[in-house]
């Protein structure tokens, strides 16, 4: 729980409040909405879904930069090569090209 944006530091506000709001890279890029959380002991990692992918990010106070619960929005910067590792960025023209088969439900 907590903020990390100066105008409401001593904020607080739960996971439940946060949910399905948009989530965005250093760069201003939407990375998709916040969907979920996992609970690991350590710290929480946050589900982003966007229509591509679901990206899992840490939450730590080194990566979420800002939680704005008035303006509905996350900031977040991801550690360099996060996509290349991470970020699949797969459509499923590619999948289908590799020999699979993608199913929507």
């Amino acid at each position: 729980m907590g903020s990390i944006d100066k105008a409401a530091k001593n904020l607080k506000w739960k996971i439940a409040d946060i949910l399905g709001f948009e989530v965005y890279d250093q760069d201003g890029n939407m990375l998709g909405l916040l969907s979920g959380v996992l609970s690991t002991g350590t710290n929480d990692v946050w589900t982003i879904k966007s229509q591509d992918e679901e990206l899992l990010i840490p939450a730590l106070k080194s990566i979420v930069t800002k939680v704005s619960v008035s303006r509905k929005n996350i900031f977040v910067c991801l550690p360099e090569g996060y996509n290349d590792i991470y970020g699949t960025k797969l459509k499923q023209a590619d999948l289908e090209y590799l020999g699979l088969t993608v199913y929507e439900d």
